[in-house]
C-alpha cells in the first residue's frame, strides 16, 4: 500500500516547483469552479412524478371524477414502475400525479404516460387538450406586482411586456400570474333567440365560419408568385359586432351587433390581483437550469429600477418576494463568519507551532476547498445550503489532516532531524492513517447517496461535497504542504531561529510530560472504569433525547417573511363579496402592523390580495372559485425587525373579523426548510365522503386542542349548491338525451366556444352565451327554453325534473380509493411534529378508527420521515461495514477495528449536551454533522492506535507504548479540536436568520469536539488495555486495576 505513495510523496517534497504547481492548478481549478458554480438555495432535482392536468369548463367535481379521472386512472396505474397515483377532482378540472419508482427512466416514463392517455376514447368531447409535464423543481427569483389606478387590460399588457422583456434578456422561466385569460363574449337575450328561431350553437357555428383566415393558395404574374390568403378573423368585440347572421325564422339579414351585446373581458372564476382597490397583475421570474439565482436577480433588479424611471408614478412595479435573497445571505454570512474563523484557527496554530509551519498549515484550508470548488463545477453541482453545509463541515477534516503532517513535522525536526528528512519521514508515517481515516470518512457519508425520494435529492450533495473537500484535502497534504514545510523549516536554519520551544510551548511540553502523562497513565490502570464513565455519559445523553429535553425535528424551519391569510368563503358566493373580505384582511394587517411598531410602521414591506384561490398551498389544500381568496404580506427581513414572524401571525389572526359566509380562515406562514408537504398530514379513507367529513372535523377539533398546532384544515370542502337534471319520460318521447339537454344547459350559462385564436402570446376565446339579466341564475334555469331534435322550443322544465343538492368543491383519491386529507402546520417554537404525531396517534386516531371504522394513516412530511429514517438505517449498516473493512486491512486486525469504530457512538455525548445546553433541536443535519464530528475523531483515533501499534511492533510493553504514544499525541489533538471550535465558534454566536439553519450543525461539531479529547486521550488507550487483556487471558493482567 505505501510503496508507490512515498515514491510520488517523496518526488513532491523535494522538488522545488512540484508542489507549487499543484498548489496554483488547485487555486485556478478553484476559480474555475467559482466563476461556473450557481449559487442558489437549494439544489435542483427531478421529482419522479408526471403531473397531468384537464380542463372540462363547467364540470362539477362528481362529472370530472366520474368522467376524466375515473377514465386515466386504470391506463396509468399499470405503466412500468408506477407507485403511487394521487388524483384530484375540482370543478371544472382535474389534477393527476403519477409516482413513479426511483428506478424508472422518467423519459420513458412522460412518453408512456402521454400515450397512455392518447389511447383514452371515452372522454367527453368538449374537454381540452390534457396537459401532461415531468415537474422539476428550481429555486423561484423573485416575484413582481404592477398595480395602480389604471384598468386590468392596461396592466396586463405592461405585464406582458416585463415578460418579453425578462425573457429576452436571458431568463429562461417566467409568467404571469393573477392576470385573467381574455374573452369576448356574444351576450343574446332568450327572447331574441326564440324570435330569431336560432340557438346559442347556432350562433356560435355562424361565427366560427365567419371568422377565420385561410390560405388559398399562389398565384404567378409577371415572373413573380405572390400568396393569396382569405382574411376574416374577427380580434374584437367590434369586428365581431359586425359578422352577419340570417335569421331562420325570417330570412333576414343582422349584424351581430344588432341582436346581441358584444365586449371584450375576462375569464370568469379565474384568478386575479387588488392592490389597495385597484386591480394588480404579477409576473413571476423563476431560475431555469444553470442559471446562477444571484446574477438573475441583479439583472431582474436593474431592470425593474431602469423601467419604473419611465412609467407615471401612480403605476407601481413592484419586485418583492426575493428568493435570491435567500442564497445572497447565506453566501454572505457563511463567507463572513469563515474569515472570522480563519483568524482564529490562525490564533491557535500560532500558539502551538512555529510560525511559518502554522501559516502553510492554515493555507491548506483555503486550498483545498478551492480544490474541491472545481470539483464541485466539473460535477454539475452548485453552491447551495446543502453544499455550503458540507464544505463547512469539511473544515474540521481539511484542519485535522493539515495539523497531523504539520505537528509531526515539526516534532521530529525539533528531535534533530534534517527539514527535508523531517518532512519526508513526517508524510510517509502519517500517510497510511491519515488515507484509512479519510477512506473511513468517505465510507460513512457516501451511503447516504443511497436515501431515495425528495430527502435523497435533496442531500445527495452534501456526501458528494465532503468526499470531494476529503481528496482535495489528501492532495494539498501529501503532495503541496511536505515542500512548504520543508521550506519554512530551512528558512528557519538559516535565520539561525533557535530550535528550543517558547516560553508558552515549553510550558505545554512540561505538562503533557508530567501532569497529562500521569493522567494517562491513572486513567489506563483504571480502564474498565474509564470505558464505564464513558458508558455512563453516553447512556445521560441519549437520555436527553429520550426524556424530550432535547427534541427532534425533521428539519430546521428558519422564520419566513413571507406570511399568507387564505379565506373561503359559502360557495356560489359573488366575487365582490369576496373581495370585501381580502380589503377587511388588509385593514387588519395594516392595524396590527401600526399597533405593533406603535404608529412608526416599516413592519409590512409589500402586500396584496388574490380573489379565485388561496395562496401559499399546493395539491390538495389549494382551492378555486370566485368564493375563495388569500390576503399575501411579504414582512420586512428578519435580521430588520424585532417583532417576529409568528407575533404578527397571531395579531393578525385576532383582528382580522370574519364576515357573514365565511367558511374557513386559515393565517400561516410559507413552509421553510425541507421537502414539500404539511407538518401534518392526516389521511382518511375506508368510507363514504360524508362519513370521512365528519370524522375529519372531529380530528380538526382535535388538533386545534393541541399547543402549537396552527392552520388546521381539510381538503374536502363543500361546494356550491348543484342543480340536478333527469330527463322526464316526456322529455324522452320528445327525443331529448342527456347529452343534448346538458350541452344546451351548459351553452346558456357556461357559454358555446364559436372561436379561438391566438393574439399577442395569448389564446382568445370568443363565447357565445345566454345575457344574464336580473333574476337568479336558478329562477332563469326554469325560464329555459330548449331545442328538440325536431327543431321545436320546449321549456326546459317540461323535459327535465329539476333538484338541488350541496356537492364537494373536490375530491381527491390514491390508487382509485377515494380519501380525505386533514393538514396543519406546527409552531417550532412550542411543539416538534413528532410530538404532535405522537399525541394525535395516542389520543385521536384510536377513538375515530373505532367509532367510524375508517382507516387512518399519516402522511405528508411524516411519511417522508419514516422513508428517510429507513433510507438512513440501511445507510448506516452499509457505512460500518464498510469502514470495518477498511479498519482490518489497515490493522490487519479483526478486533482492532471495533476499539476505533466504538468511538463513534460516543461523539453523540457532546453534541446532545451541546443541544441542551443552547436550546437547539437534533435534526437531519445534524445527524449528517455528526458525521463529519467522527471522521475527525475517527482520523485521531486511527493515528493514536497506529503509533501505539508501531511501538508495540519495536518491541515495548504495552502499557508504556499506550502511555507514550497517547501523550505525543496530546498536542495534535488539542491543536485538531481548538481551530475547529475556532473556525465554527463565529457561526455558533451568529445573529441572523439564515444562521439559524446551520448553526445546529455548528453545535454539533463544537460540543462534540469539546468531548473528543477524553475519547480520543482516555477513552481509547483505556479500551486498547482491555483488548490486551482479553488477548492475554490466563496471563496476568498489565496491570491489574485493583493493584494500581
Amino acid at each position: 500500500m505505501s510503496d508507490e505513495p512515498r515514491g510520488v510523496i517523496s518526488f513532491f517534497a523535494g522538488h522545488p516547483v512540484a508542489g507549487n504547481l499543484i498548489m496554483l492548478l488547485m487555486l485556478l481549478f478553484g476559480a474555475y469552479g467559482l466563476s461556473q458554480l450557481n449559487r442558489q438555495v437549494l439544489p435542483d432535482f427531478e421529482l419522479d412524478v408526471i403531473s397531468i392536468s384537464v380542463r372540462w369548463p363547467g364540470s362539477s367535481p362528481q362529472d370530472v371524477e366520474a368522467n376524466i379521472i375515473q377514465a386515466i386512472e386504470p391506463e396509468v396505474r399499470f405503466l412500468d414502475h408506477v407507485e403511487r397515483v394521487d388524483a384530484t377532482a375540482h370543478a371544472g378540472h382535474a389534477e393527476i400525479s403519477v409516482r413513479f419508482e426511483e428506478a424508472a427512466n422518467m423519459s420513458k416514463a412522460l412518453t408512456d404516460t402521454q400515450a397512455a392517455i392518447a389511447r383514452i376514447t371515452t372522454f367527453p368531447v368538449d374537454i381540452e387538450k390534457p396537459v401532461i409535464n415531468q415537474i422539476v423543481q428550481f429555486d423561484d427569483v423573485c416575484r413582481i406586482e404592477i398595480s395602480g389606478p389604471f384598468s386590468e387590460a392596461a396592466l396586463k399588457l405592461l405585464g406582458k411586456r416585463i415578460r418579453d422583456d425578462l425573457l429576452n434578456i436571458g431568463m429562461s422561466n417566467v409568467s404571469l400570474v393573477g392576470a385573467r385569460q381574455s374573452e369576448i363574449w356574444v351576450e343574446v337575450a332568450p327572447e331574441t333567440l326564440r324570435r330569431l328561431d336560432l340557438t346559442i350553437d347556432d350562433i356560435a357555428t355562424r361565427i366560427g365560419q365567419f371568422s377565420i383566415d385561410l390560405p388559398s393558395g399562389t398565384i404567378e404574374s409577371g415572373g413573380l408568385a405572390r400568396q393569396i390568403r382569405s382574411k376574416a378573423l374577427a380580434r374584437s368585440a367590434r369586428e365581431v359586432g359586425e359578422i352577419e347572421l340570417i335569421s331562420k325564422s325570417t330570412g333576414e339579414k343582422l349584424r351581430m351587433k344588432e341582436i346581441a351585446r358584444i365586449i371584450d373581458t375576462f375569464e370568469t372564476g379565474a384568478i386575479s390581483h387588488v392592490r389597495d382597490g385597484y386591480a394588480s397583475v404579477g409576473v413571476a421570474v423563476g431560475r431555469g437550469p444553470g442559471v446562477d439565482s444571484i446574477e438573475a436577480q441583479q439583472v431582474v433588479l436593474k431592470y425593474v429600477a431602469a423601467l419604473q424611471a419611465e412609467l407615471p408614478p401612480t403605476l407601481e412595479v413592484k419586485m418583492f418576494d426575493v428568493f435570491a435573497d435567500q442564497a445572497t445571505q447565506r453566501v454572505r454570512m457563511l463567507v463572513n463568519n469563515g474569515f472570522g474563523g480563519l483568524v482564529l484557527v490562525l490564533i491557535v496554530l500560532f500558539v502551538f507551532l512555529n510560525f511559518r509551519v502554522a501559516f502553510w498549515v492554515a493555507a491548506g484550508i483555503p486550498i483545498a476547498i478551492m480544490g474541491a470548488l472545481g470539483g464541485m463545477a466539473m460535477m454539475g453541482m452548485s453552491l447551495n445550503m446543502i453544499s455550503m453545509f458540507a464544505i463547512i463541515m469539511g473544515l474540521g477534516i481539511i484542519v485535522d489532516d493539515a495539523i497531523v503532517i504539520g505537528e509531526h513535522t515539526e516534532m521530529l525536526h525539533r528531535h534533530g532531524l534534517s527539514p527535508e528528512e523531517a518532512t519526508m519521514r513526517a508524510a510517509k508515517v502519517m500517510f497510511a492513517p491519515v488515507l484509512a481515516a479519510s477512506l473511513t470518512t468517505i465510507a460513512a457519508f457516501f451511503p447516504i447517496l443511497t436515501i431515495g425520494k425528495e430527502i435523497g435529492r435533496i442531500i445527495r450533495e452534501l456526501p458528494l461535497t465532503v468526499i470531494l473537500v476529503i481528496g482535495a484535502s489528501l492532495v494539498e497534504c501529501f503532495l503541496v504542504l511536505p515542500m512548504h514545510l520543508k521550506r519554512a523549516l530551512e528558512r528557519m536554519e538559516r535565520n539561525s531561529t533557535p530550535k528550543v520551544p517558547s516560553g508558552f510551548k515549553l510550558a505545554f511540553m512540561r505538562f503533557r510530560d508530567t501532569r497529562f502523562t500521569q493522567a494517562v497513565a491513572w486513567s489506563f490502570d483504571r480502564r474498565y472504569s474509564t470505558v464505564l464513565a464513558s458508558v455512563c455519559m453516553f447512556f445521560i445523553a441519549v437520555t436527553l433525547m429520550i426524556s424530550g429535553r432535547v427534541g427532534f425535528e425533521f428539519f430546521a424551519s428558519p422564520e419566513v417573511d413571507m406570511v399568507f391569510g387564505n379565506v373561503a368563503m359559502t360557495p356560489g358566493t359573488p366575487r365582490e363579496r369576496t373581495i370585501e373580505m381580502t380589503d377587511e384582511m388588509a385593514r387588519a394587517a395594516r392595524a396590527v402592523e401600526s399597533r405593533l411598531t406603535q404608529g412608526q410602521g416599516g413592519l409590512i414591506n409589500y402586500s396584496f390580495a388574490t380573489i379565485g384561490t388561496t395562496e401559499g398551498r399546493q395539491g390538495e389544500n389549494k382551492l378555486n372559485g370566485d368564493h375563495t381568496g388569500a390576503y399575501t404580506i411579504e414582512l420586512m427581513p428578519g435580521d430588520d425587525r424585532d417583532i417576529r414572524t409568528y407575533e404578527f401571525m397571531a395579531a393578525w389572526e385576532r383582528e382580522i373579523r370574519p364576515m357573514a359566509g365565511v367558511t374557513s380562515l386559515v393565517v400561516f406562514e410559507r413552509s421553510a426548510g425541507g421537502p414539500p408537504g404539511r407538518d401534518l398530514d392526516i389521511r382518511l379513507y375506508g368510507a363514504a365522503l360524508d362519513v370521512l367529513k365528519v370524522a375529519a372535523m372531529e380530528i380538526r377539533v382535535g388538533l386545534k386542542n393541541i399547543p402549537g398546532v396552527t392552520a388546521v384544515e381539510d381538503d374536502l370542502p363543500h361546494g356550491q349548491e348543484e342543480i340536478l337534471m333527469a330527463i322526464t319520460p316526456a322529455g324522452r318521447a320528445m327525443g331529448f338525451t342527456t347529452q343534448n339537454v346538458a350541452r344546451q344547459v351548459r351553452d346558456s350559462y357556461e357559454g358555446a366556444i364559436a372561436r379561438r385564436f391566438s393574439q399577442d402570446q395569448e389564446e382568445i376565446i370568443v363565447r357565445v352565451k345566454l345575457q344574464q339579466s336580473g333574476p337568479a341564475k336558478g329562477q332563469s334555469l326554469r325560464d329555459l327554453y330548449i331545442r328538440s331534435p325536431d327543431g321545436d322550443e320546449v321549456p326546459l322544465t317540461e323535459v327535465v325534473i329539476l333538484h338541488s343538492e350541496v356537492g364537494y368543491a373536490q375530491i381527491r383519491r390514491e390508487n382509485g380509493l377515494r380519501q380525505l386529507s386533514v393538514t396543519a402546520d406546527v409552531d417550532p417554537s412550542v411543539s416538534t411534529t413528532n410530538e404532535v404525531l405522537a399525541v394525535v396517534e395516542r389520543d385521536i386516531a384510536p377513538g375515530v378508527r373505532e367509532k367510524y371504522g375508517i382507516n387512518v394513516e399519516f402522511k405528508g412530511k411524516a411519511e417522508e420521515q419514516r422513508e428517510a429514517i429507513g433510507d438512513t438505517l440501511v445507510a448506516l449498516m452499509i457505512a460500518v461495514l464498510t469502514m470495518y473493512i477498511i479498519l482490518a486491512w489497515v490493522f490487519s486486525s479483526y478486533g482492532t477495528p471495533f476499539v476505533v469504530m466504538s468511538i463513534i457512538p460516543f461523539s453523540l455525548i457532546g453534541a446532545f449536551i451541546g443541544h441542551w445546553i443552547m436550546g437547539y433541536r437534533v435534526n437531519m443535519l445534524s445527524l449528517q454533522a455528526l458525521l463529519g464530528l467522527s471522521g475527525v475523531i475517527i482520523n485521531d483515533a486511527i493515528i493514536l492506535v497506529t503509533g501505539v501499534k508501531r511501538r508495540i511492533a519495536a518491541g515495548a510493553e504495552v502499557r508504556e507504548a499506550v502511555i507514550v504514544g497517547t501523550s505525543e499525541r496530546l498536542r495534535p489533538v488539542i491543536l485538531t479540536t481548538l481551530t475547529t471550535i475556532g473556525g465554527l465558534t463565529p457561526l455558533l454566536f451568529e445573529r441572523s436568520m439564515q444562521a439559524q439553519l446551520v448553526q445546529p450543525l455548528a453545535v454539533t461539531l463544537i460540543f462534540g469536539l469539546m468531548f473528543s479529547p477524553f475519547l480520543v486521550l482516555f477513552y481509547v488507550p483505556s479500551l486498547l488495555g482491555i483488548g490486551h487483556d482479553i488477548r492475554s487471558r490466563g496471563r496476568p493482567p498489565v496491570p491489574a486495576e485493583a493493584g494500581a
